[in-house]
């Protein structure tokens, strides 16, 4: 399918061409002379030869008369021989790129390619699908006529229940086709015919959960003006019926915002109130319908043969509201049983299949025959939903509250006691300041006395000697 843009290298002028895929034709349709395409488009050739001579501007009208005959006649190619086949479509492409308008073309020969290639059984549907990628990929982007090619594709994979060219066109759907979409700027007939052929080819290939996708999303290109036309109400049931019918869908707000299927309240009440069951009601509820209303009396008995698919759904949905309507958030096996008409032997079954549809999450308990919800879906939000969770959120805001205060006193006792040690510190520091500087005055003091001491006891200078005294 699509890939990087593709260029087609063909050699030669417009016209060469042209009387060269005339021959060809003429050759596949074994044509009298004298009733030959080539002999048709022979004097609509002319002029353009004289203009292609002159290199003066082509006629593009006088092109499209020449490919309005080529095309008309080109669905003789499904009969060509096989090693054929592509090259033969793909010089057509080529001179329908040359057109005033190639969109006009393109979409009749994809009618072709979406018909069965008669010359090659096997590989027909792989060559239609090779040339349609060609084409594909030799328009740009936001071309409509992409549009069409997209539309042959999905066909002959449908055909062809293709599982590997279904991947690759499911690879390329989920990743570009809201792109195409809005590139393409189709108008509301031409996607709702889109996606239903993207439906048929998933439901072929045995992907119900993408063609119920699509199915849903042709639902909603219906205007609400035509809510109530004869095609809206066939759609409308078919989504509805493939909803209640598949295994995964347990999501119904898609289908009650459909103004298609909101009109069902008045052409199919009774398929409208069963989904309204289905939406947010419980399985006594359904049984109930059922006993008043059989399956088979329902838009003429498209639901006659999913009587236990559509219990064994409801139980499912019924344990998911019973999950969220409880606030202690612990579900006895007896009352599981009770509400869903089952053995208590058969609860852990249920329960297990409810976690794995993704209504539910928790954990079983046999020792105490209990299920500890962890998660519940709501199946409806409304008022009591809404008071619900106010109601928790409350609940959540007086335990946030309490762990607050928890944390803000354990922060005051921590200041607190780091204030506390900082001052025993401090006062430690200065009682050893204070014994140093009074050791100080001590060892002063004492070096004071014994200087003192050493003072008086050192002994007196001797007197001075008397002058000596003369005698005779």
């Amino acid at each position: 399918m699509p890939a990087p843009s593709t260029t087609l290298l063909i050699e030669g002028s417009f016209t060469e061409l042209a009387d060269e895929f005339a021959q060809y034709i003429d050759a596949l349709r074994k044509s009298e002379a004298s009733n030959s395409l080539q002999s048709e488009i022979s004097p609509l050739l002319q002029p353009l030869r004289e203009q292609e001579q002159s290199d003066a501007e082509p006629d593009r009208k006088q092109r499209d008369e020449v490919l309005k005959k080529l095309v008309s006649a080109a669905a003789v190619l499904n009969a060509a021989p096989e090693k054929e086949i592509i090259s033969a479509y793909n010089l057509l492409v080529h001179l329908v790129h040359q057109a005033s308008d190639p969109d006009m073309f393109l979409s009749r020969i994809c009618t072709y390619l979406a018909k069965p290639i008669s010359s090659s059984p096997q590989f027909g549907p792989s060559l239609a699908i090779s040339i349609l990628s060609t084409i594909f990929n030799t328009l740009a982007p936001s071309d409509s006529s992409r549009y069409h090619v997209l539309l042959a594709t999905v066909a002959v994979i449908r055909q062809s229940s293709s599982s590997i060219a279904f991947d690759a066109l499911k690879s390329q759907l989920a990743t570009q086709l809201p792109t195409w979409l809005a590139a393409w700027e189709l108008d509301a007939d031409e996607a709702q015919r889109l996606h239903l052929a993207i439906a048929d080819a998933a439901q072929a290939s045995g992907d119900p959960e993408l063609a119920q996708t699509h199915i849903v999303q042709a639902l909603q290109t219906i205007p609400a003006a035509n809510a109530s036309a004869p095609e809206a109400r066939d759609l409308a049931v078919r989504a509805l019926t493939s909803a209640l019918t598949h295994p995964a869908v347990f999501d119904f707000t898609p289908l009650t915002a459909s103004d298609a299927v909101q009109a069902l309240r008045s052409s199919d009440s009774t398929l409208f109130e069963l989904l309204e069951i289905f939406t947010a009601d419980t399985l006594d509820a359904y049984e109930a319908f059922v006993s008043a209303t059989p399956l088979a009396s329902i838009s003429g008995g498209v639901l006659a043969e999913a009587g236990e698919a559509l219990q064994n759904k409801m139980r499912l949905l019924t344990l998911a509201s019973l999950a969220a309507s409880t606030p202690s958030r612990s579900l006895p096996y007896a009352t599981i049983a009770t509400a869903l008409r089952v053995e208590p032997t058969d609860v852990e079954k249920w329960v297990i299949d409810t976690i794995r549809a993704g209504l539910v999450e928790g954990k079983l308990s046999q020792l105490r025959s209990e299920f500890l919800v962890h998660r519940a879906t709501y199946r409806v939000f409304g008022e009591k939903q809404w008071a619900e969770v106010q109601g928790r959120l409350m609940v959540w805001r007086r335990s946030l509250e309490n762990v607050l205060g928890v944390v803000r006193s354990e922060r005051e006792r921590f200041v607190r006691e780091g204030l506390q040690a900082a001052q025993a510190a401090e006062e430690a520091a200065q009682g050893k300041g204070n014994d140093k500087k009074g050791g100080d005055r001590r060892r002063h003091n004492n070096n004071n006395n014994q200087q003192q001491q050493q003072q008086q006891q050192a002994p007196s200078a001797p007197a001075a000697a008397p002058e000596a005294v003369a005698v005779e």
